[in-house]
């Protein structure tokens, strides 16, 4: 039953979803950058995101599966890592590219530009150590958070309090689903979290 609750909040809280979390969440953000914008602007921007980031890549995933280059979806091995990473970061930027010709869409764009770096620094470790990319993408979701309140002074306590949160339920799940170490869950979080916090409150 644990095993299964696991892969349940695996998948719920799967790393190509965050962005589209991240942006629902800052859209909506007590901040004037946001607030003039007309609710059916921002529920475009947020499908624009889940499906750049989320449908589109996992369409790819599943055509690789099909034509076995990848063995599984849950990419056991490092080596199974290396494209389909190359695929998001692609994605990640190309969503970036959109976003930014709206001046109303700096930040997000900012996150999303963020989230590309991390993806690209996860290929990088992933030659040395698998690191969790569940915890990255969580961790970096808690640190743009953190970096906007530095620079912008906008409180987001509590919903930094509940990413912190669901970013330690996630490292839980995948401790369990023995998809991980420990230390490749604390590194994933970290470099995520301090990446986008840096970049939020540097620029």
């Amino acid at each position: 039953m644990q095993k299964i609750l696991s892969q349940v909040v695996s998948l719920i809280f799967h790393p190509l979803l965050v962005p589209g979390y991240a942006v629902s969440v800052l859209l909506h953000l007590p901040t004037h950058h946001f607030m003039v914008l007309p609710e059916r602007y921002k529920f475009l921007v947020i499908l624009l995101v889940f499906l750049s980031t989320f449908a589109m890549p996992a369409l790819i995933f599943v055509i690789l599966k099909k034509f076995n280059v990848l063995k599984s979806l849950e990419m056991h091995e490092s080596r199974e890592r290396v494209i389909p990473l190359a695929v998001v970061a692609v994605f990640f930027y190309a969503t970036y590219t959109i976003i930014k010709q709206d001046d109303h869409n700096s930040i997000l764009s900012l996150f999303m530009l963020g989230a590309t770096m991390l993806v690209l620094l996860c290929l990088i470790v992933n030659y040395f150590t698998k690191i969790s990319i569940h915890a990255t993408s969580w961790g970096g979701f808690a640190g743009a958070l953190a970096g906007f309140s530095l620079s912008f002074g906008v409180v987001v306590t509590p919903w930094l309090f509940v990413v912190i949160l669901l970013a330690g339920l996630v490292g839980t799940a995948r401790l369990i689903l023995r998809a991980h170490t420990a230390s490749q869950v604390y590194l994933g979080f970290g470099l995520g979290f301090i990446t986008q916090m840096l970049l939020f409150y540097f620029i």
